[in-house]
């Protein structure tokens, strides 16, 4: 049996996922032409890739139409897919902030204690809310019931929703920036203190999939590759001579660094470390003797796969 991957299927998005996975040695192209959305994976057996808008996944994911899925965590909360689904990784790309802009004219209003006296103000002279244009319905509600804002009006926006307070569609929006340029080239301005979601891709499991023996088993050799290729992108292999050293001795000094030993070969060490305090270790093994520190940076390192897995698995009730 195969698992499904569901991923999306253009934009900057797809291409930073297939890197991704690539660097872990799941290797996807795309067949046919450009707007195809049939696909080959290599690297790891047992796995088909469905391409998909990035707004559909988490639906795919909640109804156990693919097993595992990529994309970005505003999405699954706004689809309300959490639940139905158990984080694997956050994946580091696509990240992006969920925010509340209004136009930058409105100079008196920055937080969201201004808005609420703003938004009753606007009821009071026009006999109607403020019209919130967004596509993000569900965490918008959710957000202003947690701050007490109750005078708006939602207004849904399928098109450009940083253009509806120009366009006299809305007062105010709430969308998802990554720079912030398209609000201000809409003459739009961030408020409150912090956005409504700091999100970022997500590998997703689907607590509703089939999830056999054979795709569990599929499952934990990506999960491992997935882990291998993390654990590897912080650490650094350093290698060097010392004679007559002492195990015990070399992990004392290499521990409050966050090293550790990881082989001791006749006068042979080989020392983990995080890449920011491989100097400091390579002068501790200078001062144990080492002539010289040579140093690697792993591709994968295997091992650390083994936890997440049974942690998802678990909660996937396999």
């Amino acid at each position: 049996m195969t698992i499904r991957l569901a991923l999306p299927s253009k934009g900057r998005l797809l291409d930073d996922t297939l890197g991704y996975f690539a660097a872990a040695g799941l290797h996807i192209r795309k067949t046919g032409n450009a707007r195809a959305y049939a696909a080959e994976a290599r690297g790891i057996d047992g796995v088909e890739i469905a391409f998909m808008q990035a707004g559909e996944i988490p639906g795919a994911l909640a109804g156990g139409a693919a097993h595992l899925g990529v994309t970005g965590e505003d999405l699954i909360c706004e689809k309300q897919a959490a639940d139905a689904t158990v984080l694997i990784r956050a994946l580091g790309y696509g990240r992006a902030d969920l925010v509340i802009a209004v136009p930058q004219s409105w100079i008196d209003v920055e937080t969201m204690a201004d808005l609420d006296d703003a938004a009753a103000a606007f009821r009071v002279l026009h006999g109607f809310p403020m019209r919130v244009a967004t596509k993000y319905l569900n965490l918008t509600r959710a957000y202003f019931r947690q701050v007490g804002l109750a005078n708006y009006r939602l207004a849904p926006s399928d098109g450009a929703t940083e253009g509806a307070p120009a366009s006299g569609a809305a007062e105010i929006v709430v969308d998802i920036t990554s720079s912030g340029e398209t609000l201000r080239a809409n003459h739009l301005k961030v408020i409150g203190e912090r956005p409504i979601l700091r999100s970022e891709a997500q590998l997703r499991a689907s607590k509703s999939a089939q999830w056999s023996a054979l795709a569990l088993k599929t499952l934990q050799t990506l999960i491992e590759r997935v882990e291998a290729r993390e654990a590897a992108q912080n650490r650094v292999v350093l290698r060097c001579a010392i004679a007559d050293a002492n195990r015990d001795s070399l992990n004392a000094a290499l521990d409050p660094l966050g090293a550790s030993l990881i082989a001791l070969e006749d006068a042979t060490v080989t020392v983990g470390a995080p890449k920011s305090k491989a100097y400091e270790v390579s002068l501790i093994l200078r001062e144990y003797g080492a002539p010289r520190v040579d140093s690697v940076e792993p591709q994968m390192l295997y091992g650390a796969g083994q936890d997440v897995f049974e942690t998802v698995k678990s909660a996937l009730e396999c």
